[in-house]
């Protein structure tokens, strides 16, 4: 199992925007910005749906994601396995989140990434370098 360390949650909290990788089962690549991620605890993200369509059909026909996001506090890329909710506890969660954060959003599900492996994307010595 993959912990994040505290430097990655605090990137990942200070970053606005976020590039959510996904591919269909024929190898067709689909990268979209997304706003509304968090990370539900050491080893999970969750990322509310709103606007997903190729993603989402996507993620049906393929759960392997990457997540890669650069702000001030840096940045990292996450690849995970994801789980989608329509119903139950965690898109209670998601819901009850997306009305505090952003209330004028109506979550269509609630996706779950399982973090398999985290990498570096800074410049330097070590793009790409898988750390986690």
């Amino acid at each position: 199992m993959v912990t994040l360390t505290q430097e990655i949650k605090e990137s990942l909290k200070a970053a606005k925007i976020a590039f959510l990788a996904t591919s269909s089962k024929k190898g067709i690549p689909n990268n979209v910005p997304i706003a509304a991620f968090k990370d539900l605890d050491d080893g999970t993200l969750l990322i509310s749906d709103q606007f997903f369509n190729k993603t989402l059909a996507n993620m049906k026909e393929n759960p392997a994601i990457a997540l890669t996001w650069w702000g001030d506090a840096g940045g990292f890329q996450i690849k995970g396995t994801v789980t989608l909710h329509t119903d139950g506890e965690v898109f209670k969660k998601n819901v009850a989140w997306m009305k505090e954060a952003w209330p004028k959003f109506t979550p269509k599900s609630a996706v779950l990434v399982k973090i398999t492996d985290v990498y570096i994307v800074k410049p330097g010595p070590e793009p790409g370098k898988k750390i986690l």
